[in-house]
């Protein structure tokens, strides 16, 4: 073939691909055209009612949908916060607080859809079906979300093996650790630990990791952390009692329920559910349900060896608020002691007795 006739089969294709897109176009911009002003904003809006109709919404579905990790595989648990109960039906921490929401909203069920933590805000931001995220989230900064009042106060912890020396942070210099998948944790532990030799970041298998001699601690939030080391004990029994948590409450950080920002009744109501099960015998029942199993830690030597250190031991019936008003005549001073002992002791509600508290 020439190259003349060469050039003129280039041209005559290039034509034809220059037509083919301008149809393209053409086509895109009159389909474009054709939808009512403004459908884009409405598409995204309609994901949730108008705003403070919410709850007008759930109450005639006659069911809260709540997404929720229910564990991997789905619906498997993901205790503490969901996990089936001995007749297979929905329990956890988290789905207690779903169900009283659900009753003091006027609705007879909770029907959970699964999600992991990672896609709960676009699920929620996205998907009509949902109404609330209700499973151990951290609250941030996310458009299009708002978050309730905290239902659970919890810190990281520090876990190592049992016949490990390592008693607080302070001890991580040139050790090994790791942290579950989360900006917000490793962002903590690299603000509170120094001179550690390397940060891992693991999703699983961190306790065997512990136990080889592998790993010299994980750092993780607590409520996750008591219920792992139960079901790892169940699964090695072989295991227990050689994972031991050395310090508590390292941080200070929450978990909320979040909502759109639109849904702003739904909100209001949410609030007022979180506020009745705290005041509530159910709340402290819940987190002696789920939170609880693993023991407080011993008084610090400087307090053992100082004779004049103030001490009390936990009887049979006390509480914090009990104890604040025997020694101080004030039972508001209970947030006294708590910041006095929670590097040893994991919440407020697991004072058991026997506990030895240093009293400030």
């Amino acid at each position: 073939m020439s190259t003349r006739a060469k050039l003129i089969i280039a041209l005559l294709v290039g034509i034809f691909v220059s037509m083919v897109v301008a149809v393209v176009l053409v086509a895109a911009f009159v389909m474009r055209q054709s939808q009512p002003e403004g459908s884009e904003a409405v598409a995204k809006a309609s994901v949730a009612s108008p705003e403070g109709e919410a709850l007008a919404r759930i109450q005639a579905r006659g069911e809260l949908r709540v997404l929720m990790d229910t564990g991997t595989p789905p619906w498997t648990g993901l205790p503490p916060m969901f996990q089936p109960n001995a007749a297979g039906e929905p329990d956890g921490f988290d789905y207690r607080l779903a169900a009283r929401i659900a009753e003091d909203i006027g609705v007879e069920k909770v029907k959970l859809l699964h999600s992991t933590y990672m896609d709960f805000s676009s699920r929620l931001t996205t998907d009509p079906e949902v109404d609330l995220v209700l499973s151990g989230f951290v609250p941030y900064n996310e458009p299009g979300l708002t978050w309730s009042e905290p239902y659970l106060e919890f810190g990281l912890c520090l876990i190592v093996a049992g016949d490990s020396k390592i008693e607080t942070i302070d001890d991580l210099w040139g050790k090994r650790i790791a942290i579950f998948p989360d900006d917000a944790a490793e962002a903590e532990v690299k603000r509170l630990v120094k001179g550690y030799k390397s940060l891992q970041r693991i999703e699983n298998g961190y306790f065997e990791l512990i136990l080889n001699g592998k790993l010299d601690a994980l750092i993780y939030d607590y409520p996750f952390a008591a219920a792992e080391i139960a079901v790892h004990y169940s699964r090695f029994p072989q295991h227990n009692g050689k994972l031991r948590i050395a310090q508590y409450n390292l941080t200070d950080s929450t978990y909320n329920v979040a909502v759109r920002s639109a849904d702003t009744d739904l909100l209001a109501a949410v609030n007022t559910s979180i506020a009745a099960w705290r005041q509530s015998p159910d709340y402290a029942q819940a987190v002696k349900d789920f939170l609880s199993g693993l023991d407080s830690i011993a008084l610090p030597k400087e307090v053992q060896n100082d004779p004049n250190a103030r001490t009390h031991a936990v009887a049979k019936g006390e509480t914090l608020a009990s104890i604040a008003v025997t020694v101080y005549g004030d039972g508001e001073k209970w947030k006294a002691i708590w910041e006095a002992n929670k590097e040893r002791l994991p919440n407020p509600n697991l004072v058991e007795v026997g506990d030895v508290l240093v009293l400030p």
